[in-house]
């Protein structure tokens, strides 16, 4: 049997194509708290606290199996009674929230390698699941509601970096009027700002990109007391002074170069030093304190991995590639990009057999072991060298130099 559970607009069930009417509020509000949490036990006092904002009555906890009773008349089996709690199992492709989270991510790594043509379909698709505000018509002031705030700021985000990507395919014109409105609607991210400035400038409209910043300068004053962060800042130099960076330079197309390649393993003085690095954002605003965390980590006296989390869709990716073009010049032995996202059953073996390809090892010489790969690796290594991992979940101490702190992204 088949869910569809749509949380971003108002609550919607199908079971097997079919949409069915959920209920009154609270018991979507049960539903809607029992699919965020989709494969895992939510007690009775978490939902309580989802559908009720004070203090739930005497009767919640009969309100409650009221309402699990009624939804598993509804989806069967996939609602599983757990000891003082409820559990919902269900795959990833059945949620939006989830589906809206793969997009987004996809359309976010496609970028930061280089391929915005790629991106722009994915962010598209992510941002059309939403049919209105995240939980809409469910009951307000409960705990829900941070989810929904979350949700509604990685909307934003996800805009804003589908308007990064159409800035690299050079679609400036066609941004301006989706841009003014989201400025519109939120006047205090200076990201959108900077992303306006830029449009205008590539379509030669300068006064209109230097009046933009003028706005932002005054809404920011007006709401927050502060001025534009640096990058804004600099933004806004790099147009008065018409810098080359700031203008739109076409992509060459890409040409398959015929292949010289040698079967025979290369010799070690011969092999090409890695330069994997996805190309950095087109605009990079915010985010300037972690990624100072992540450069001046990665650039210490000792060798060092930075660990980057944070929720799916929040910009680990990005913040991470950006601070690696950031400190390039300090690792002049190679620099190499592993994306690992979404490929659950990667192995430690198969995952350091990618980095030691990159580094020139042929396939014929590629130990068998995880652990003789890592001593290749290690072997192959300068004694410098850095680490800089992202990561949804929190990861486990990475293995391959000193600990230091992770680098939180918030959503």
């Amino acid at each position: 049997m088949q869910l569809d559970i749509r949380l971003l607009g108002p609550v919607e069930l199908r079971v097997g194509g079919r949409r069915v009417a959920p209920g009154p509020g609270k018991r979507r509000a049960v539903l809607a708290g029992l699919a965020l949490a989709a494969n895992r036990s939510v007690s009775l006092d978490r939902l309580a606290d989802m559908v009720w904002s004070d203090v739930p009555p005497p009767s919640a906890t009969a309100n409650l199996r009221s309402h699990a009773a009624a939804l598993r008349r509804m989806v069967g089996d996939r609602l599983v009674t757990r000891p003082n709690a409820y559990e919902l199992r269900m795959q990833p492709d059945e949620l939006d929230v989830t589906e809206f989270h793969r997009l987004a991510e996809n359309g976010r790594t496609a970028l930061v390698r280089g391929y915005a043509l790629d991106a722009v379909p994915a962010l598209d698709a992510a941002l059309a699941l939403w049919r209105g505000a995240a939980g809409e018509g469910l009951p307000t002031g409960t705990t829900l509601d941070n989810r929904w705030a979350s949700l509604e700021e990685q909307r934003l985000q996800v805009f804003e970096v589908l308007t990064d990507a159409r800035l690299a395919v050079g679609r400036h014109a066609d941004l301006l009027p989706g841009l003014r409105e989201h400025l519109a609607a939120y006047p205090l991210r200076e990201r959108a700002w900077g992303q306006l400035m830029l449009a205008l400038y590539r379509c030669g409209e300068v006064p209109a990109a230097l009046a933009a910043y003028r706005d932002a300068r005054a809404r920011l004053d007006q709401h927050l007391g502060i001025e534009p962060g640096e990058e804004l800042a600099a933004l806004h130099r790099a147009i008065l002074e018409r810098a080359p960076d700031v203008s739109y330079t076409r992509p060459p197309p890409v040409i398959a170069a015929p292949s010289t390649a040698d079967p025979a393993p290369a010799a070690e003085t011969s092999r090409t030093v890695p330069r994997e690095l996805p190309p950095d954002l087109v605009t990079f605003v915010g985010r300037t304190r972690e990624a100072g965390e992540v450069s001046t980590g990665a650039t210490g006296r000792a060798p060092a991995v930075v660990v980057v989390t944070g929720p799916p869709g929040s910009g680990k990716t990005g913040l991470a590639v950006h601070a690696a073009h950031a400190v390039a010049g300090e690792f002049t032995d190679g620099q190499i990009f592993v994306d690992v996202a979404y490929r659950a059953s990667v192995t430690p073996a198969e995952l350091l057999a990618r980095v030691l390809r990159a580094l020139g090892v042929a396939p014929g010489d590629m130990p068998d072991s995880a652990d003789e790969r890592a001593g290749r690796l290690r072997s192959r290594s300068p004694p410098d060298a850095g680490c800089c991992w992202s990561s949804t979940a929190s990861p486990a101490r990475p293995r391959c130099g000193p600990y230091c702190p992770p680098v939180p992204v918030p959503p």
